[in-house]
């Protein structure tokens, strides 16, 4: 019995520690993680700091149509945009640009009255992510 009792606890650990042995961890040998974008300032120079309130993480979608361009505004909270298909101009109210193509990213600025438009001849397709407070607007008009 004391045997038994032997052979059981020592299947009992090892079983687990094999399982999690790096040869069982195949699937993840395929992934990859990129970090595309990662900062404490935005592109312009402002510095992040986050709302007071509820936390709220916020991603959209925003499809422009060659043309468009937004009213003059600002976010109030830390952001980061992705473009995926398209040119996306933007011009802070002081004069500061940037222009950014498909595939890249950027710190959105805070605070900063700015436009932006799609200054492409194609449908521009841009990915927003933003750091927030629950129930407040990210994006506030300064006009």
């Amino acid at each position: 019995m004391r045997r038994f009792l032997i052979l059981a606890l020592t299947a009992g650990i090892s079983l687990p520690v094999v399982a999690c042995s790096p040869k069982k961890q195949t699937s993840l040998e395929s992934v990859v993680v990129e970090t595309l974008i990662s900062a404490s300032e935005s592109w312009n120079g402002d510095s992040y700091s986050y709302p007071r309130g509820k936390a709220e993480m916020k991603l959209e979608k925003i499809t422009a149509q060659p043309g468009f361009k937004t009213p003059l505004h600002l976010h109030p909270q830390p952001g980061i945009i992705y473009v995926q298909k398209g040119t996306l101009y933007c011009e802070t109210s002081d004069g500061q640009s940037l222009t950014v193509v498909a595939g890249e990213s950027f710190a959105s600025s805070q605070d900063t009255a700015h436009y932006c438009q799609n200054i492409g001849d194609e449908e521009m397709v841009v990915f927003s992510t933003s750091a927030g407070s629950k129930g407040k607007k990210t994006t506030v008009p300064t006009q």
